[in-house]
């Protein structure tokens, strides 16, 4: 059915954007969305962290009825870092809101045989492997280039009876997709719990969750697997080479992404003893950097 709403924009700086979507969540706010003021990129997020640009439009969808007025005078008592020039109202007229949440996304192709589909879409190739997947909370839709990369380099390795690791999950878009691909088993970790959440209703809603196994630490993870894929930043992905040798069997494979493509040097230094170069990908300014362990001297 089709509703008429009153949406409310305020225009913060991202360190006010948390108490503004309370406060429009406290006075009845139907939904809350989060867009760039100033149309700055964003980095792919550590595991379990949720980033903001620098200036946030916050929009907060109200029933028709609200008054605007009332509601903007009442955000302005409750926030005093706010003046009227940060607010803007506006009707959504005779549209459904969620047909327009739907018209951002489309099927997204990775490879002749590799497409990310929303769930509301038609599959445009059948006999392709089809993730189907749809944005949320957690990180990882297919439309972020370091996800894109991700599942590309997914889609060329041999994954048939591979055991493989997803480290720092998000959606579980990547562990779905190995999974899809071949792969015997995957263990998909992230420190997020929304995270690991999304990742079993993923895997579920592609009936691939017998051969995901969902871990909530580290310690959890494996030793001898064949693949790891890491979709995170540098930071962290320069403190795990020790750790990912330690998880991968000899010639194992790592796929890295997270990583702009001006950071590519300090990777390359942190893998160099115990990973030998394979490939650098480049999409954007992002980059996938994949790898393979060299083998293990024998004492």
């Amino acid at each position: 059915m089709n509703e008429n709403y009153l949406q409310v924009t305020v225009s913060v700086a991202k360190e006010q954007a948390e108490n503004v979507e309370d406060a429009l969540l406290h006075f009845g706010a139907l939904s809350c969305t989060f867009e760039d003021a100033t149309d700055t990129p964003i980095h792919e997020p550590l595991p379990g962290k949720t980033p903001l640009w620098n200036a946030v439009e916050i929009t907060g969808l109200f029933a028709e009825t609200v008054d605007a007025d009332l509601l903007t005078g009442l955000l302005l008592n409750e926030l005093p870092v706010l003046s009227r020039e940060h607010i803007a109202t506006s009707g959504l007229q005779g549209r459904e809101w969620e047909r327009v949440w739907m018209e951002d996304f489309k099927p997204i192709k990775l490879n002749d045989r590799l497409w990310v589909v929303p769930t509301f879409c038609e599959a445009p190739d059948k006999d392709a492997v089809n993730i189907a997947i749809d944005p949320g909370l957690a990180f990882g839709s297919g439309t972020h280039a370091t996800t894109a990369l991700c599942l590309r380099w997914l889609g060329k390795q041999n994954l048939k009876d591979k055991t493989i690791i997803d480290y720092g999950c998000g959606s579980g878009i990547l562990a779905v997709a190995a999974a899809m691909l071949g792969a015997k088993s995957v263990h998909a970790y992230d420190i997020d719990p929304q995270a690991l959440l999304a990742t079993r209703e993923n895997a579920q809603r592609n009936r691939v969750e017998s051969s995901i196994e969902i871990c909530q630490h580290d310690r959890e993870l494996p030793v001898g697997v064949d693949i790891i894929v890491a979709n995170i930043l540098l930071g962290p992905l320069l403190d795990l080479p020790a750790r990912f040798a330690t998880l991968l069997i000899d010639e194992g494979k790592i796929g890295m992404s997270g990583v702009l493509g001006e950071q590519v040097a300090s990777l390359a230094s942190a893998y160099a003893s115990r990973f030998r170069h394979c490939e650098t990908e480049l999409e954007d300014q992002w980059v996938l950097y994949s790898a393979k362990k060299q083998e293990t001297l024998k004492s």
